[in-house]
């Protein structure tokens, strides 16, 4: 299924954003609610999907390089620099290891990273976003960061901040992963790639009860996100570019 974009749109994505930018004023200003959604969807879709065709990059150098002869692989090869690099960045254990890179060098679902991001961020709306770039609610225990309103006294979180939307995406992305807690959500995508099947949001969204603390309630109000917003259709529209 294509989406369909009205030359409205068009002019006023244009009008309004720039590429990987926070949203601007303009868009808060927007009173038609069906039209601020369709808009936030629509923006955030092309930072998720320049996100994952770098990732299809990354994927597709790990397969020629290590689908080969692996035996000829050393710090001299021009492409150990490369594959250090990923190692480091997915936190993968062997560098010869194809098997544990595809696991987690893998696209995630538009459906899930926007469902997500509406319900993290809601809508754009949270201070996270307007003063952080941070639409996924991520933390950080640094010196830079965003401290919460209603922080407990003990806590020492912070909310990190970013120099644009990109970069916040970006980074979900990474974490989904690499981290430790959503292990699950790799098991399942590789899952059904193995039985050549697209790792699509609304069944993925299932495995992530580890990244919110209300647990399976969080799983619920994923799925019916990507239900009742009907974003499956960017799923079908990434994975049809695709061929």
């Amino acid at each position: 299924m294509k989406l369909k974009i009205s030359f409205l749109l068009i002019f006023v994505l244009n009008s309004i954003f720039l590429f990987g930018s926070g949203f601007p004023d303009s868009y808060y200003e927007i009173t038609n609610t069906k039209k601020q959604k369709e808009i936030f969807f629509t923006h955030l879709y092309l930072l998720i999907e320049d996100e994952n065709l770098q990732i299809l990059q990354d994927r597709q150098l790990l397969r020629n390089t290590l689908s080969n002869n692996i035996f000829t692989i050393n710090y001299k090869s021009k492409d150990f620099p490369k594959l250090l690099k990923l190692k480091r960045k997915y936190n993968v254990k062997s560098i010869f290891s194809l098997n544990e890179f595809l696991e987690k060098v893998d696209v995630v679902p538009p459906s899930l990273a926007l469902a997500q991001a509406a319900v993290e961020s809601g809508w754009g709306k949270s201070r996270f976003v307007k003063e952080a770039n941070n639409i996924f609610g991520h933390w950080t225990y640094g010196e830079k960061g965003l401290i919460p309103k209603n922080r407990n006294e003990n806590a020492k979180h912070k909310i990190r901040i970013f120099d644009s939307l990109q970069k916040s995406v970006r980074a979900y992305m990474l974490n989904l992963n690499s981290n430790r807690a959503y292990s699950l959500f790799r098991e399942k995508r590789l899952q059904l790639r193995q039985i050549n099947l697209l790792p699509l949001g609304s069944e993925l969204s299932q495995t992530l009860k580890n990244y919110s603390g209300i647990g399976k309630k969080y799983l619920k109000i994923l799925r019916s996100m990507i239900n009742r917003q009907e974003l499956s259709r960017f799923d079908y529209q990434f994975f049809n570019k695709l061929n």
